[in-house]
């Protein structure tokens, strides 16, 4: 994971501290539905199964981990949302 803050400034923040699988991933998914295609979120979760759980959701379904770090017992992601105007992919 790199070092440092994520090298842009995500659109929202999505705290999951305190939630297991697949709260963290049901959350972010919420989140995306909420920005256009190719902007950021921020993903911060305390859940060691979300680095393997966020980034096969985020191929799955068309989004693309642009930043991710552990920093002070959390694991923070940037997330840019991908897919036409609209919307994310149905039924995902």
């Amino acid at each position: 994971m790199a070092p440092g803050r994520p090298p842009v400034t995500p659109q929202l923040i999505v705290d999951t501290r305190g939630l297991f699988c697949p709260m963290p991933v049901i959350k972010t998914s919420d989140a995306l539905k909420k920005i256009d295609p190719g902007a950021l979120i921020e993903v911060v979760s305390d859940d060691p199964a979300i680095v393997l759980d966020l980034p096969a959701w985020c191929e799955s379904n068309g989004h693309t981990i642009r930043h991710r770090e552990k920093r002070a017992g959390a694991f923070r992601f940037v997330v840019e949302k991908g897919g036409a105007p609209g919307g994310e992919s149905e039924g995902k």
